[in-house]
């Protein structure tokens, strides 16, 4: 498959070479036959005609020697002194070598078509008028192939810099979540432990969702990102593991827009707002309640996290910062949109926190 489109394109690069190479020639034609009429001095089209294009198509012929020679010797800063003499004598043997094609190629064409004999007259000072402008013509091929390369270059050289920006960013991104899967699991270890020898059901119960939701976990290292559906399937884990724990202690409201479910969020970002939440509600409340919402606005996606808790004391941006999990959060948020996200942590009026998250809406086509 990669062959044939390698095939294809040369083609279509060698197929584009001969029509601004018939052009050329086209051109040449034109100003010869419109210079004789203006002067009075009207020829048949014929022969300027034949000698325009068969020079203009000998060239064809030698292109490709010399796009091998300019391939195999550069011209560089370093080599400049070394390289002009010799790119002058190639251009001296280019020279020599077309105009014996076009001597060739019009005695061929003139015999074919019972044009008569073909008088190229004394060639050494044909060769020599000739390599006037095939010294043009091989420096113009010369400046066109190190233009061509040079953007080449150029974008092969943007093209890895974004290839090792990509790689730094996911890099970054599994680091991250590297940090915050130990936090979690630490976490709810610990609240497994405290229980464990008060009752041993809701203990085993929180073991078997803790392992499945690791099994999931582990599968989607690899992934900076899956759909909300997936985010929701995991979270759901969690809340299983909080509701042994907890049991009718902790109440779980679920608003998700069915428009949303296919949409592409960073892995793992519900659950350490749903834990703050349990954390500091069980601290304060006899019952903790948490409701989570996602909507589509025009082409962001809007998520929240709302619970009856205390609240926070103090400033938002501090309270990111110290914590791992919503410090970790932010962070993949930049490594992913730059500053095209919002997060935002506010007490609400007459009790509890809300916590809005407004990123940009991807589906999963994209991803």
């Amino acid at each position: 498959m990669v062959d044939t489109i390698l095939i294809k394109r040369r083609v279509i690069r060698w197929l584009i070479v001969f029509i601004f190479a018939t052009l050329i020639g086209l051109m040449n034609f034109s100003i010869i036959m419109t210079e004789k009429m203006a002067s009075r001095h009207p020829i048949p089209f014929q022969y300027p005609f034949v000698h325009e294009m068969t020079g203009a198509y000998t060239v064809l012929v030698l292109l490709p020697f010399l796009l091998w020679f300019f391939k195999k010797y550069p011209m560089t800063r370093k080599n400049l002194l070394t390289h002009i003499p010799l790119y002058v004598l190639v251009s001296v043997l280019f020279g020599t070598c077309h105009t014996g094609l076009m001597w060739l190629s019009r005695k061929l064409v003139y015999w074919l078509a019972n044009m008569g004999p073909f008088d190229y007259g004394r060639m050494d000072y044909r060769l020599l008028m000739e390599y006037h402008k095939q010294l043009i013509v091989f420096w113009f091929i010369f400046g066109t192939v190190f233009f061509i390369r040079y953007v080449q270059k150029n974008q092969e050289e943007k093209l890895r810099a974004a290839r090792l920006e990509e790689a730094l960013t996911k890099a970054r991104l599994q680091a991250l979540q590297m940090q915050l899967h130990p936090h979690f699991l630490f976490n709810t270890l610990n609240m497994i432990s405290s229980i464990m020898y008060e009752n041993v059901k809701a203990a085993d119960k929180m073991i078997a969702s803790l392992s499945d939701l690791l099994r999931i976990t582990l599968k989607s290292t690899n992934r900076e990102a899956y759909t909300l559906e997936k985010e929701l399937e995991l979270l759901n884990l969690y809340i299983e593991i909080m509701k042994a724990r907890f049991r009718d202690n902790l109440v779980i409201h679920l608003d998700i827009n069915s428009r949303t479910r296919d949409a592409l969020v960073p892995g793992f970002i519900l659950q350490p707002l749903v834990e703050n939440s349990i954390r500091h509600g069980m601290d304060h409340l006899k019952t903790t309640e948490i409701q989570i919402t996602s909507r589509k606005k025009n082409d962001r996606l809007v998520l929240m996290v709302k619970d009856n808790g205390p609240g926070i004391s103090g400033d938002a941006q501090q309270i990111i910062e110290k914590g791992v999990g919503l410090s970790n959060i932010v962070d993949r948020f930049e490594e992913l949109y730059g500053t095209d996200y919002s997060f935002q942590m506010q007490n609400i009026n007459g009790g509890g926190l809300q916590v809005v998250i407004d990123i940009p809406f991807q589906p999963r086509s994209e991803e």
